[in-house]
């Protein structure tokens, strides 16, 4: 059976409500875009769902809770709520993977994982490659210490994993726009 990766990268409205204008999820977009081009993902995976609007935490929990990884894309304007359903989703089911990325993690402070105990992976710069790496790893029971382009927590204690390849061809990167993978939302 396929595990299931769900994204959450909430946005504001747009303009006045009855335009009801969000913008789309375009950094968890790439990201699934990418890991789809790798047979090993699309044998192993299937995306479960992508929260691009805010909504009820309460809500969210119970649609996501059942899902085997969850993956945060967290910005200044959406950190809070993404550490507020975090935490709830890990309450609500203590297996799920809990990954977050993205400029806000204070990946930086050594408290880190104290003050959010319940992330277990913070992907550093871009994620592309590293989560591609990680859900490797997932599959084939790898520590993910061995992970290249994560802090790890590592019983509360951040562990830098180094610095992973970046990606020197952007074309190696589908458009979500091109895949389809925005057409149902």
């Amino acid at each position: 059976m396929k595990k299931i990766v769900s994204f959450v990268n909430p946005n504001f409205q747009q303009g006045p409500k009855e335009l009801n204008a969000y913008y789309l999820p375009y950094s968890v977009g790439v990201l699934w875009s990418y890991v789809s081009q790798f047979e090993f993902i699309t044998e192993n995976y299937e995306l479960g769902e992508i929260i691009w609007k805010r909504e009820s935490i309460d809500g969210v929990v119970k649609r996501l809770k059942d899902h085997d990884i969850v993956g945060f894309s967290s910005y200044v304007w959406n950190s809070n709520y993404n550490y507020t359903l975090a935490k709830k989703l890990k309450e609500a089911n203590p297996n799920i993977l809990i990954v977050f990325g993205g400029p806000e993690p204070p990946i930086e402070k050594k408290d880190y994982y104290q003050k959010y105990p319940f992330i277990h992976l913070t992907v550093i710069r871009e994620g592309e490659i590293t989560f591609k790496n990680l859900l490797e790893a997932y599959i084939i029971g790898e520590d993910y210490k061995n992970v290249k382009g994560l802090v790890v927590n590592n019983n509360l204690v951040p562990l830098n994993t180094g610095s992973t390849e970046r990606i020197s061809e952007l074309n190696a990167v589908p458009s979500p726009y091109l895949t389809g993978l925005f057409d149902n939302i």
